[in-house]
């Protein structure tokens, strides 16, 4: 058995597109991912990574352990329903949240920038009850559960700050669904604007929103539908609220959007 395992990595390592080859049970599951990359901890600049929080000796641990890996746009991170070996980390890009619904249908449950954790709602079960998706070209840090065990056992801050960031998202996640059930359409698009320029921001120079996404990834999103969106993005428009070329979105007055749904920002759930 131990042969055959060696013999699919040292395959994997010479594919075009990577794979990390595990094994589950009596299953050989390969998580599909792109080429490799190796970023030490110590040269990485994104300050958010939660495993900066950790002792100088436990993040070279982790640099050392790590699994580190380009996901190109429109790529699964990981899949509903697949095995938990451990948690992601972004260390750069932008990816969504996945879940299917009763009919299969696929929607997205939150977007997920530079910093943020992946996988963690699935940490400690079998399977992952949530997809993660790349919406851009995205570079991920991969730790597997016996490492994350001794990191959070020996790292006070690393284990804390975790547990509030899931918490913190939890929460989030909730008060999004008590409001969007109070919202109007045209609220529940500003509502996904706002909440996409909060998580990926606009570009200083030219006020672009910094993330292309479809008029339908818009509608999972809000829980509304394609054409709906088109409707609303073309009133906002009208408004010189927004602007448009194709899939991408200039915002030109940020407040104006928020100042649209002010009563539902009085909880913070962005």
């Amino acid at each position: 058995m131990t042969i055959l395992r060696a013999s699919v990595t040292q395959i994997a390592d010479f594919m075009d597109r990577l794979y990390l080859v595990k094994w589950f049970g009596n299953e050989l599951v390969r998580m599909n991912v792109n080429k490799r990359v190796n970023i030490e901890c110590s040269e990485c600049k994104n300050a958010k990574c939660f495993i900066k929080l950790c002792s100088s000796k436990y993040i070279s641990i982790l640099n050392e352990h790590k699994n580190q890996i380009n996901i190109g746009k429109g790529q699964y991170v990981f899949q509903e329903g697949s095995p938990v070996f451990g948690i992601y980390f972004i260390q750069e890009g932008k990816v969504k949240v996945v879940s299917s619904n009763t009919e299969g249908k696929e929607q997205i449950v939150r977007l997920a920038g530079d910093g943020h954790i992946l996988g963690h709602r699935g940490y400690g079960g079998e399977t992952y009850p949530i997809g993660a998706v790349a919406v851009d070209e995205s570079r991920i840090c991969f730790l597997d559960n016996n490492i994350l065990l001794d990191a959070f056992k020996a790292n006070f801050n690393f284990l804390y700050n975790t547990m509030m960031f899931y918490s913190k998202e939890l929460r989030k996640c909730e008060l999004r669904a008590r409001h969007f059930a109070q919202m109007s359409v045209e609220e529940k698009v500003i509502f996904t604007l706002v909440y996409i320029i909060e998580t990926f921001e606009v570009s200083i120079d030219n006020h672009l929103l910094n993330v292309t996404l479809s008029r339908k990834e818009l509608a999972d999103i809000s829980g509304t539908n394609a054409s709906q969106v088109s409707r609303i993005i073309a009133n906002l428009k009208e408004k010189k609220l927004i602007r448009t070329s194709g899939n991408h979105l200039f915002i030109d007055n940020y407040e104006g959007l928020k100042k649209m749904i002010e009563f539902h920002l009085s909880d913070s759930f962005l």
